[in-house]
């Protein structure tokens, strides 16, 4: 009996099917089939992932400016108040309410439009700021960086003409 498992175990052994057997067809190695039973390749898959996708820039930072600012302010289009549309030096000083709590100064830009500065409002184009008002002059100081890093402060004075009085 044992002789007779250990016979029967080596036959089934082999894995090439035997002639003349009614499962040797079943046994046979099948060759591939349709093109949609293979895999896939993988670049393929994220091409057909991407079809459908938009890139919206909304609320996204420019790829193309740098992220590096070094502490400078990005230049605009657009100046951010009514004084910051023209340089310095375009506007003429045309008064000064002097001996007050808060002293004022009147500026005329070049079209002729009267404003009203205070210690503290930015002027002209490169973020100039009123420091001090006096009774003869008024004070704006710009101030950068230079290319290596150097804080660079820029006092700037306008004087009231004698002849606007």
């Amino acid at each position: 009996m044992l002789t007779l498992g250990v016979l029967m175990l080596g036959a089934c052994d082999t894995d090439e099917p035997r002639r003349g057997d009614a499962n040797s067809e079943a046994l046979a190695p099948k060759a591939p089939t349709a093109p949609a039973a293979r895999k896939q390749d993988p670049l393929d898959i994220a091409i057909a992932a991407q079809e459908g996708y938009v890139y919206n820039p909304i609320g996204k930072r420019d790829p193309f400016r740098s992220f590096l600012s070094f502490g400078t302010r990005t230049e605009e289009t657009t100046p951010r108040t009514p004084l910051q549309k023209y340089e310095i030096d375009q506007y003429r000083l045309v008064g000064i309410i002097w001996g007050v709590d808060r002293p004022r100064a009147l500026v005329e830009d070049p079209e002729g439009i009267g404003h009203v500065m205070e210690i503290g409002t930015y002027i002209g184009r490169n973020w100039g700021k009123v420091t001090q008002i006096t009774a003869g002059e008024v004070v704006v100081t710009e101030e950068y960086q230079t290319l290596d890093g150097e804080l660079v402060v820029n006092p700037i004075k306008m004087a009231l003409v004698e002849g606007d009085l």
